[in-house]
Parts: structure tokens; C-alpha cells; sequence
């Protein structure tokens, strides 16, 4: 049963993340209970029956008293028996049972599934958005709020499901039960309600402000962690300790502060119930021996109302919880949806077909781009590269450069202009497409957190590693479980790994891809010279009809292109073979001077 249960609802089934999920909290949570909605109706009628139970075992206690008082012990079970032995199996079978199905509906079905399809459709989204969108985001913050979402959905979920319905069927049954014996005693049920629903009237929104506070600076801190753990090299480089510590201390006691805030509204809220319980046990049970003196109630009336008013401040303060959490859930999940929710900066076209390179001619048209500023980046760039051209880029710091690439790529779209390879307009095709036939290896070469293997590539990678000179020090790999050679993990970013095993293993995922088009971003930079030598030699094989760009701050490395094309303030200033550029005595040969004494011999 628990397997067909868990089975209900497929977590993984395809959902809108080229749209993304709605940015309204309501539309989302509709979006996320509908592959639910059977699940939730059921659970409903379990909540409704189980309460039932609930409130009419209560009236049998009471019920019962009487019939002790009433009946003498010879007489008893000969007057009562089948009313106790159907009173036992609704004990002993039907409330177990219905509590066990509601259980599993909520703990199996729902909250599993619908966690981990919340969480799965909101890193399917965010995992699409471009490298330039994740440049403005701390990736320690995106990842938390993906978690948070998922999660502050479930619970929305799973607080009005769980608790809010069997508290409301058992608040409704118990009105229903005291009515039937006397109206009169509404009058303290309805006070009580009234001094509740004042509590909970000013705590609410304080909770869920606060409780949004704490999730934004348990955000930060998570950020923080992350940060300083991802960059640890750079900080003992720093050597500011001092200052590391304060920064840190600050946001820790922010994050306290904001604690402390939900924590004292914690405090209010579980004093006043208990000070509301009291109002509620004294008002029913006073009322209750009253209407009993008078005669207008049995005894067992007494008994029940005490057991009633235990029973529904238990709940009264579970529904707090339960509200408050719920609004928490809410906060929660609003302020992840303004980052989860975000609209895909760089989107595919609906129907977008893959890009065909037959190959590989690359032609910027009129291109800027200024990342939303004034300057930087490209101005009404032009550039046309021949397919099986080999291409150098340089310029200064900031001239262009890693602009022009990022553009390539569809880390961002051009604000004007286009980018067509083989006369495709690339923002016309899909993304991973385009992907698929542009091989990069950049200077700074970080790898994922697995297997040597899984970081070059699918099939048989051991060719593309001889050729990037890497199969020697794989061989001798061997992590921290045991396992070796290819299949041993690298380490978070490649950090087992030296700066030039990691750029091999670049180099040869880059080799493996076998693209059309291959981006050089400085990639021999972190090789020793011998090392370097040994690529090189590959890379003239592996670059032989291939589109090839590369990037160099070495000019000697880019020496051999083709054609070098020079940028400046977003601008082709000047292009021509190494030669050419020299002889015009222009910005290429300014910065060739003042590399010239370190290079030449390279």
C-alpha cells in the first residue's frame, strides 16, 4: 500500500520551466495542488471522518459516564453489551484506520511528491537562466531559495491539508455536539473563539514579517557560508582575518536578530493560549455543572465538556502553530518566487529549431551590447569570421573580449544588432544546440564535483586525454573513497587538482566534444612550458577545419592565427595576420612592445 501510494503522483513530470512558475504565491500554489487534487480531496474526506471520530468519542465518554451511573454491574453488559462491543471496533478499527489512511495520503502521496516536484520544476527553471544571470546572483542564495520554495510550497500545502481541515471538522463537530445538548453552551465556546481569533489577528502578520526577516537573513548567511567556504585560497590570501571575522559576526547576529523576533512572538503566542485555555476549561466545565445542578444535564455532559475543552485547546494551539507556519510558508515563498520565478532572460523561441553549422562561418552584424549601462562592452561591433578560420582576439582589459564570447554563447542576447553562425540568427535556434557544436576551454578551468570521467564527457574519453597530455597524472588519481583513475572525483571546482590538471581536463572535455567551433580563452595559461608545448601540437591537429576564436592576453600564443583581430572600446581598431599588425605601428604593436621582452622566445 505505501508503495502504490507514493506512486500516486510522479514528481517529475514535465512542467512549464521554459515559462517558469507563476510569481504570485496564490497561482503558484493552484499550479503546484492540481497534480494533487485527488490526493487532497481524499485526504479532506479522511480529515472530516477522523474528526468525526474524534468529537463523537468524546460525546460517548460522557455518554458513558451516564450509563455507569444509571446501571448497576449485574445488569450492565447484559443491557449494553453490543453498544460497547460496536463502540470498541470504532476505537480499535475504524479510528485507526482512518488516521492511518490519512497519514500515509499526506506523508506518502503528498508531501514527498509535491516537495520534490516543486523543487524539481524550480531548478529545471532557474538551471535554464544564462551564465549572465547567475552573475548577479550569489549561487549560495539562489540554491537555499530553490530549497526554500519547494519547501514553504509543501508546507502551505500540507499545513491546510493536514492540520487546518481537521481542526476546522473538529471545532464544527464539537459546536454541533454542544448544541444538540444545550445552545446555552455555545456562549463559551463563542468567547473563547472570539479572544482566539484576536490573538491571532495580531500575531499573524507580525509572524509572517518576521518570519520573512529571518528567512532573508538566514538567505544571507547561508550566502556567506558558501562564499567564504567556495573562496577559502582567497581569504587566507587576504590574510584579514579580523575583518573576515567582523563581516561574518555581522551578518550571524543578523541572522540571530531576526531569530530572536520570531522567537518572541513564539513566546507571546504559547502564553496567551495558555491563559485562552484556562478561559475555555472554566467556561465550559463551570457552565456545564451548572446546567447539570439546574437539571437541564446529565452528568456525563460534565465530563465530556472537560475532555472537550483539554481536546480543543491541544488543537487551538496546533492550528496557531499551523497558521503561523503557514503564513511563514507564505512569506517564504513569496520572497523565493522573486528569484525562482524570474522570467528566462535568455529564452529559446517558441518552436526554435537546433542550429545546423555546416561550417561554422561566424558573423557579428552591428553588435552592442552594455550589460544595461552607457559603456562597456560592444559598440556597433562588426565582424565576420570564414568557417575553418582561425581567429585571434585581443585588446586591452576591458576592450570587448570576453563580451564578444559571452554574446556567442547566449550568456546574454545583443541589445542591438545580431549573431549569425552559417546564417542562422542564433537567438533564432535553441540554446542547446548551439551549445552542443561550440567547444571552450577558458583560463580559468573549474570542474564539477565528479568523476574525471563525467567531467570530460559521455562514451570513451581516454583518446581526448592523451591528446591533452592528461592521461598520466589520471592514472595516479585516487580520491578520498577509493576510487581511482577516471573514475575519481576531482573535488568541489576541480580543488584535488592542480590549476594545470585542471586545464588538461578542459582541454580534452573540449577535445572529446569534437565541435565545430572551438573558443580558446588563454587555454594553455595554467601549463608549464613543456606541458604547454605537447597542446600546442594538439591543438594545431584539433583545430585544422575548425572555426576557432581565441583569446589571449600571451600574444605570442595567437601569433599563428590566420587573422588577428584587434578591439578596442567595443570596437574592431584593427585586424590583419601578426605580421600586418606590426608594420602598422598600431595598438597591436604597442602592446607586442611591451610583452615582446617576456614572449618572444615562446
Amino acid at each position: 500500500m505505501f508503495r502504490l501510494l507514493a506512486g500516486t503522483v510522479d514528481p517529475f513530470q514535465d512542467g512549464d520551466e521554459l515559462t517558469g512558475p507563476p510569481r504570485t504565491v496564490g497561482a503558484y500554489l493552484r499550479r503546484e495542488l492540481h497534480p494533487f487534487r485527488w490526493v487532497v480531496a481524499a485526504s479532506l474526506t479522511l480529515a472530516a471522518i477522523a474528526a468525526g471520530l474524534e468529537v463523537w468519542l468524546i460525546w460517548y465518554a460522557g455518554r458513558l459516564v451516564d450509563i455507569l451511573g444509571a446501571a448497576t454491574p449485574s445488569t450492565f453488559w447484559a443491557a449494553h453489551r453490543w453498544e460497547l462491543l460496536g463502540a470498541a471496533a470504532l476505537v480499535l478499527i475504524a479510528r485507526p484506520v482512518a488516521h492511518l489512511l490519512r497519514e500515509a495520503l499526506d506523508d506518502l502521496a503528498l508531501r514527498p511528491n509535491s516537495l520534490t516536484m516543486a523543487t524539481w520544476r524550480a531548478h529545471r527553471h532557474v538551471s535554464r537562466q544564462p551564465v549572465g544571470w547567475f552573475r548577479r546572483e550569489l549561487t549560495g542564495r539562489v540554491a537555499t531559495w530553490v530549497r526554500e520554495g519547494g519547501s514553504a510550497a509543501t508546507n502551505c500545502l500540507y499545513n491546510t491539508v493536514h492540520a487546518l481541515a481537521f481542526i476546522v471538522a473538529y471545532v464544527l463537530g464539537s459546536a454541533w455536539l454542544m448544541a444538540a445538548t444545550d445552545p446555552r453552551l455555545l456562549l463559551p465556546l463563542g468567547v473563547w473563539l472570539a479572544c482566539y481569533a484576536g490573538l491571532m489577528w495580531y500575531v499573524i502578520p507580525r509572524y509572517r514579517t518576521a518570519s520573512a526577516a529571518q528567512q532573508e537573513a538566514g538567505s544571507d548567511l547561508t550566502g556567506l557560508l558558501v562564499d567564504a567556504y567556495a573562496n577559502v585560497d582567497t581569504l587566507a590570501l587576504l590574510a584579514d582575518r579580523a575583518g573576515e571575522t567582523s563581516t561574518a559576526r555581522r551578518v550571524f547576529a543578523a541572522a540571530r536578530d531576526a531569530h530572536l523576533r520570531v522567537q518572541r512572538l513564539e513566546v507571546t503566542m504559547n502564553a496567551a493560549m495558555m491563559a485562552l485555555s484556562g478561559v475555555l476549561l472554566a467556561g465550559l466545565v463551570g457552565f456545564g455543572i451548572v446546567l447539570w445542578q439546574s437539571g437541564a444535564a446529565p452528568l456525563g455532559l460534565v465530563a465530556a465538556a472537560l475532555a472537550l475543552s483539554f481536546r480543543v485547546t491541544s488543537l487551538a494551539e496546533w492550528l496557531m502553530d499551523a497558521v503561523s507556519a503557514l503564513f511563514g510558508a507564505v512569506g517564504t515563498l513569496r520572497r523565493s518566487l522573486s528569484t525562482i520565478a524570474e522570467p528566462l532572460t535568455v529564452a529559446d523561441r517558441p518552436g526554435a529549431p537546433d542550429l545546423t553549422v555546416t561550417g561554422g562561418a561566424i558573423t557579428f552584424t552591428e553588435v552592442s551590447h552594455h550589460y544595461g549601462g552607457a559603456a562597456g562592452g560592444l559598440d556597433r561591433l562588426t565582424l565576420r569570421i570564414a568557417a575553418g578560420e582561425r581567429v585571434g582576439i585581443v585588446g586591452r582589459s576591458g576592450a570587448g573580449k570576453s563580451t564578444l564570447v559571452n554574446l556567442l554563447l547566449r550568456g546574454y542576447d545583443p541589445e542591438d544588432g545580431t549573431i549569425e553562425i552559417d546564417g542562422q540568427d542564433i537567438t533564432a535556434v535553441t540554446q542547446e544546440s548551439l551549445h552542443r557544436r561550440i567547444a571552450m576551454v577558458t583560463q580559468e578551468a573549474t570542474l564539477l564535483h565528479r568523476s574525471v570521467r563525467e567531467n570530460i564527457g559521455p562514451g570513451n574519453v581516454e583518446p581526448a586525454a592523451r591528446a591533452a597530455a592528461a592521461d598520466g597524472f589520471i592514472a595516479g588519481l585516487r580520491d578520498a573513497d577509493g576510487r581511482t583513475g577516471y573514475e575519481a572525483r576531482v573535488g568541489e571546482r576541480g580543488v584535488r587538482l592542480s590549476g594545470g590538471q585542471r586545464q588538461r581536463i578542459a582541454l580534452a572535455r573540449a577535445l572529446h566534444r569534437d565541435a565545430p567551433i572551438l573558443i580558446l580563452d588563454e587555454a594553455t595559461s595554467a601549463l608549464d612550458s613543456e606541458v604547454e608545448a605537447v597542446i600546442q601540437e594538439s591543438l594545431d591537429r584539433v583545430m585544422v577545419g575548425r572555426t576557432v576564436l581565441a583569446i589571449a592576453h600571451r600574444l605570442a600564443t595567437i601569433a599563428r592565427m590566420d587573422r588577428i583581430v584587434v578591439l578596442d572600446q567595443g570596437r574592431v581598431v584593427a585586424e590583419g595576420t601578426h605580421q600586418e599588425l606590426l608594420n602598422q605601428q598600431g595598438l597591436y604593436a604597442t602592446l607586442w612592445a611591451h610583452q615582446s621582452g617576456g614572449f618572444l622566445g615562446a
